[in-house]
């Protein structure tokens, strides 16, 4: 009689809350919409990702002719699109490495098109002066080169993409509540980048009249600081995890 004996369990990295806006504000209506464009043949996520860069590039041009509404809301269309196409490539099972390259390769292009049209178009108008356009825009690349670094560096070491796993070990009596319930929604606790770039390139140029945009701008400038920072510590620490491993291999 043989026993067969079970696989010991895999230990799964847990899954990836969505931020905020995402599971709020885009979830509940991306999602069936995503459901009923994978059913449709000539629909198909790199067309979907195609429209997103479309989406982004009319943003880009609105805010560079100083239409910051249609901008906005052509940014806050961009990314509910940017989402769009990885629901319906997993819907349909035909999620791909070349697929994501595409994705990420849109979004970094996109965003980068839409905040130097509109710090170009503030700086311009004197609304903004040059230093906080420079500052934004060096801001924006260096968020996505460590965001990049970090990920390679964490795949490499077997962590993840190397950001923080919202797995709270420690709750505060007063956001116990609050922490609980994300966690059970599938959504982080508090906003990351994502909201940075919603609120600067989408919500204040949508409701913020112009005048007053130079504000949004510096309130990314420090959102994207904060993030950078972060991911630049993360690098130093898992490049200095991976560099024991090498030593202890070595040994």
């Amino acid at each position: 009689m043989t026993i067969k004996q079970s696989a010991p369990p895999v230990d799964r990295p847990p899954a990836v809350p969505r931020m905020i806006w995402a599971r709020l504000a885009v979830d509940p209506f991306a999602e069936p919409l995503a459901r009923q464009l994978a059913r449709r043949r000539w629909v198909s996520p790199d067309r979907v990702t195609l429209l997103a860069l479309s989406l982004a590039l009319g943003a880009a041009v609105c805010f560079a002719t100083g239409h910051f509404r249609w901008g906005g809301a052509l940014f806050l269309a961009r990314y509910f699109f940017d989402c769009v196409d990885g629901m319906v490539a997993r819907a349909r099972g035909t999620a791909s490495a070349r697929g994501a390259a595409l994705d990420i390769s849109v979004d970094v292009v996109g965003t980068h098109l839409v905040a130097a049209a509109l710090v170009g178009r503030l700086a311009a108008d004197g609304r903004l002066g040059v230093a906080g356009a420079v500052l934004l825009l060096a801001l924006v690349g260096i968020h996505n080169w460590s965001l990049a670094q970090r990920k390679a560096l964490a795949h490499e070491a077997g962590l993840g993409e190397g950001g923080f796993d919202h797995r709270w070990r420690r709750r505060p009596p007063g956001l116990r509540a609050w922490l609980g319930w994300t966690e059970r929604i599938g959504m982080a606790a508090f906003p990351w980048v994502l909201e940075v770039e919603i609120v600067v390139f989408g919500l204040a140029p949508l409701l913020v009249p112009g005048p007053h945009l130079a504000g949004a701008v510096w309130f990314g400038c420090a959102g994207y600081a904060v993030v950078s920072a972060t991911s630049l510590l993360r690098i130093r620490r898992i490049a200095a995890r991976l560099d024991a491993t090498h030593r202890r291999n070595d040994v």
